[in-house]
This record gives structure tokens, C-alpha cells and sequence, in this order.
């Protein structure tokens, strides 16, 4: 979201993923197409890899810097669990009879964890970054979206930096050819991030 000095709010940005997470799963349990569920899954799948690669390679470096320092391992723990929960939901057979399953132990997982952000680290972010400075946070998460990978890769590394930049690169261009080569089909997004190359 833009203010009206037409700054970017990081907490607002974060968000809008953990929205458009509720919204798919929404969808997937309401729909009995078999073809719409499979879409939506492959949506659900690409956007919680996307959305904690992107935190881990941009806001979490600056934690430490808010006094937030402590809970980066925590939430990088939770997100180890979350991407081998998402991995097993991307490798699961929509025709296997616990497919619902397999994807809402993900999903619940995700959102659990989003809920911890929301009632607790978002808040403090945002007051503790200067305007300019939530802006800047707002847009390297934006970019980093564009750069991680689009599929889970669990045994990638987590640290933040440079590994997993370098990781992340090859495996979004991996990620991309299989999606290609795959056939994946994905859902529209209910909540759409502003476009990074017109910040």
C-alpha cells in the first residue's frame, strides 16, 4: 500500500501475501472441481515458497537492526518446517486420498506463522523504521519476490545472504522451467502487489 506520500508500508506488503494464502485456501476448500483445486494448489504452493524465501532474503537481515534479532531463528525454524510441509503438498498426487490433507498442513502451518507476525513483529517494524527506511524494506522484499524460487527447495540454504541469493537464482530459473515444461496452471491473485520496476 502506498501512502500518500506514496511510500510503501513493509507490514502492508507482508501482509497482502499472507491474504492472498487465506483467500486461496478459501477457494480450494470450497471448490469440488478437480482441475480449479489442482490450479489453486499450485497457486497455494508457489505463493508460501515465494513469500518466505522473499522474507528471509530481505526483511530478516534487518531484524537484528529493530531489535528483533531473536526471533529471526524462530521464525526461520518455522519456515524450515513450513517448506518441507509445502514441498510434500507440490509432491502430492490430487487424486491421493489424503491430497486435503497434505495441502492444509501446509497451508495451516503458513498460517500460523503469519498470525505470529501479524499480532506481534509487524507492529513492531513499523514502529521502528523510519518512513524512508519501511519504504526501502518494502521494495527489497518486492525485488526479492522476482528473484527467489517458485517451488519449495528444503534443503536450500536458509541463512539470508549470499548462498541463499545464489541458491535461490538458480532455482527460480529451475522452478520456471519445470512450471513451463509441467503445464502448471495457476490462479489470479485476489490482492496485487504495486510493480516493483515503478518504485
Amino acid at each position: 500500500m502506498a501512502t500518500t506520500s506514496n511510500k510503501l508500508d513493509v507490514a502492508h506488503e507482508i501482509k497482502l501475501d499472507h491474504d492472498n494464502v487465506r483467500d486461496l485456501w478459501s477457494r480450494f476448500q470450497a471448490s469440488s472441481d478437480k482441475n480449479e483445486r489442482a490450479v489453486l494448489a499450485n497457486t497455494l504452493v508457489r505463493e508460501m515458497a515465494v513469500h518466505g524465501d522473499a522474507e528471509e532474503v530481505s526483511i530478516y537481515n534487518d531484524y537484528s537492526n529493530l531489535g528483533l534479532g531473536g526471533e529471526v531463528e524462530h521464525n526461520k525454524e518455522e519456515h524450515a518446517e513450513i517448506k518441507k510441509l509445502v514441498d510434500r503438498a507440490d509432491s502430492a498426487s490430487i487424486n491421493h486420498s489424503e491430497y486435503d490433507a497434505v495441502v492444509g498442513k501446509a497451508v495451516n502451518a503458513f498460517l500460523t506463522h503469519a498470525g505470529e507476525e501479524e499480532n506481534d513483529q509487524l507492529n513492531k517494524i513499523r514502529t521502528k523504521l523510519s518512513p524512508e527506511d519501511n519504504h526501502k524494506l518494502a521494495v527489497q522484499f518486492l525485488k526479492a519476490r522476482k528473484m527467489v524460487p517458485t517451488r519449495p527447495h528444503p534443503a536450500a540454504p536458509q541463512t539470508g545472504g549470499a548462498a541463499q541469493k545464489a541458491a535461490g537464482a538458480f532455482g527460480s530459473l529451475h522452478d520456471k522451467v519445470v512450471e513451463k515444461v509441467g503445464g502448471r496452471d495457476f490462479a489470479p491473485l485476489k490482492y496485487q502487489h504495486p510493480h516493483v520496476n515503478s518504485l
